[in-house]
């Protein structure tokens, strides 16, 4: 079988892979190159907040970093009519074909799988650039410990009970999953050993109602979860998801290990009075 040799393989080859996706048919090797973890680089700390609106913001910069749009408005009214293109003659083939796919539907699906693919190498691209810069440049890398599959869960509901704004939901689940949160931890794992960095995944609760300024959790600072953290304790005002980025930085540098230096004085997440009182009664009516 002849093929395009992209790049050197760098090591003995243990297996091949061969795969078809919208451009084309691609083969992959699996090669053993005896890489061992490189050695702490001793760089910077920070903490990066991963997010829809803005892609990530990272806790030592002054802007977001925001993932261009995947496709172009011409290639999305192409894609739009693509799809209802393949509806219409799906109809017609379960109705006067016996649901045998014709050669023009299954031109179709191509052109959609082709569309696609573009879509997502350019995701894949945008994601790739991201976690190398990270991984080069810090040496202690914080982020969410995110629960995707149960964050991007359908609203949608049951007969007896059905959800409420399920569009919205399906909207902001298909945000989530454009901007790969898993596969950016996945990259950035493996990544860090490469450059000589550390990830460290804290706890997500709490991150975006969290000053980091003074530690106080209050979900009064966020109101109506725009893009404004206005603390009702100290006053600090940042961008929310800057301040997130910060409060991850400053949660990674406890648990680091040799890295201890808070970026706030309050050294624990609080949890609010209220919501403490509402657990505990929950937890005394259970036990009764």
């Amino acid at each position: 079988m002849r093929f395009r040799l992209s790049r050197g393989m760098g090591g003995t080859v243990r297996n091949a892979t061969v795969s078809r996706d919208g451009n084309g048919w691609h083969i992959s090797f699996g090669v053993h190159t005896g890489f061992k973890a490189a050695e702490p680089n001793r760089k910077s700390v920070c903490g990066v907040d991963f997010g829809v609106a803005a892609s990530a913001y990272v806790s030592t910069e002054t802007a977001p970093r925001r993932m261009p749009s995947t496709l172009t408005a011409a290639e999305q009214a192409r894609l739009r009519h693509l799809e209802q293109k393949k509806a219409r003659q799906l109809t017609y083939a379960r109705k006067h074909n016996g649901g045998r796919y014709s050669k023009r539907l299954r031109e179709t699906i191509a052109a959609i799988a082709k569309l696609k693919t573009r879509q997502a190498n350019r995701r894949l691209d945008f994601t790739h650039k991201l976690t190398t810069d990270l991984a080069k440049n810090h040496g202690l890398i914080g982020i969410e410990d995110l629960c995707v599959t149960g964050m991007t869960r359908s609203a949608r509901g049951t007969l007896d009970r059905p959800g409420m704004n399920v569009r919205a939901k399906a909207g902001l689940n298909r945000g989530i999953l454009d901007n790969m949160p898993g596969e950016r931890r996945r990259q950035l794992e493996y990544k860090a050993r490469l450059h000589g960095a550390e990830v460290v995944a804290v706890s997500a609760f709490h991150t975006s109602q969290t000053c980091a300024a003074c530690g106080r959790v209050d979900p009064e600072s966020r109101k109506g979860c725009g893009r404004l953290f206005a603390c009702v304790h100290c006053r600090h005002e940042d961008d929310a998801d800057h301040n997130a980025s910060l409060e991850i930085e400053a949660r990674a540098r406890r648990t680091g290990g040799s890295v201890i230096n808070s970026t706030r004085s309050t050294r624990t997440v609080r949890v609010p009075a209220q919501r403490g009182r509402r657990m505990r009664e929950t937890r005394s009516a259970i036990c009764r």
